[in-house]
């Protein structure tokens, strides 16, 4: 909803009564009103000044290019902005991030919206040119635990087999024995997709315990030693993150900011935007919007987070 328009109310002078004894040929003062047509007529005045003066906010056409989740997301958000209209444009075939960068090096869209960096070979085809990356927003997802389970960190390796059932007992991946309750979220939801492809299962039902919320995995979790959680990032306290090892004796990731942007962690994806540098007029309408206060609450209520501007610009290929 936008902002509503308020005129200044301002009250109308009524002209004073003849005083005593005035002359009966003194002309008459302004007529007196009722204080109610006063105030109505004074709201009505402001009312049509409002119209007046809230003129549309400027339409601003651009192309996006790139990955499907990227792109899909970045055109809700600009959708939300009350400064700018945005008329977009896809252009296709929005499918991964590899169009959206060759899409920009032919100047056939403004922004390429990617989950993932550009490689230097493809910096390499900008030849001369400057192309800029920007990170505006990051989701992910963990592993939670009881924190009364000893268990450190888990192998990305052994995800599938988990999600498969082929790893049903704790003492398989950790330092104790006992059944793993598997907790996460409804299969339609963003969370249960990423899970399905993450095991590989084109099944009707999960293979986990399902539950509506994130918030109610990860107190189920918080009541349960046994249970193992997949919940969206930032729900940790009544239980804890389990670390991510990408390779068997790696050090564990967390999901952290600082290891989310450096694609470290593994289960969460950073939300890039690539703009040719000067960018168009388009691409920079694009970048104060999506590091504006419209934007970052559309970011938290598609459950992304949004990247400040200070930290968002990409540094090298």
């Amino acid at each position: 909803m936008g902002d509503s328009v308020r005129g200044d109310r301002t009250n109308a002078k009524s002209g004073a009564p003849a005083p005593a004894g005035a002359s009966p040929h003194r002309r008459p003062g302004p007529p007196v009103f009722a204080p109610g047509l006063v105030a109505a007529g004074t709201l009505l005045v402001a009312a049509l000044a409002g119209c007046r003066t809230a003129a549309p906010p400027p339409r601003v056409a651009v192309r996006l290019a790139g990955a499907q989740i990227p792109l899909e997301l970045v055109e809700s958000w600009l959708g939300e902005s009350k400064a700018m209209r945005f008329a977009v444009e896809r252009v296709e075939p929005v499918a991964w991030s590899e169009a959206g960068f060759e899409h920009l090096e032919k100047g056939e869209c403004d922004v390429a919206c990617t989950d993932r960096l550009m490689t230097p070979r493809e910096v390499h085809k900008y030849g001369p040119r400057d192309v800029r990356g920007w990170r505006v927003g990051f989701y992910g997802y963990a592993f939670y635990v009881n924190p009364a389970n000893p268990t450190d960190s888990i192998f990305a390796g052994h995800i599938k087999l988990l999600l498969r059932r082929k790893i049903t007992d704790w003492g398989e991946i950790g330092p104790f024995a006992g059944p793993i309750r598997l907790i996460g979220p409804e299969k339609a939801t963003r969370g249960g997709e990423i899970l399905m492809r993450q095991a590989r299962l084109w099944i009707d039902k999960p293979t986990w315990e399902a539950l509506p919320t994130d918030a109610a995995i990860v107190d189920a979790v918080a009541h349960d030693r046994s249970a193992l959680g997949f919940a969206s990032i930032g729900f940790d306290g009544p239980a804890r993150y389990l670390g991510l090892r990408m390779e068997r004796t790696a050090p564990p990731a967390w999901p952290s900011l600082e290891e989310i942007e450096s694609e470290k962690y593994g289960l969460a994806k950073v939300i890039y935007v690539y703009v040719s540098s000067p960018p168009t007029p388009a691409a920079r309408a694009v970048l104060d919007v999506l590091y504006g206060a419209d934007a970052e609450r559309a970011m938290r209520a598609t459950g992304v987070w949004p990247i400040p501007r200070q930290r968002g610009a990409v540094t090298g290929p």
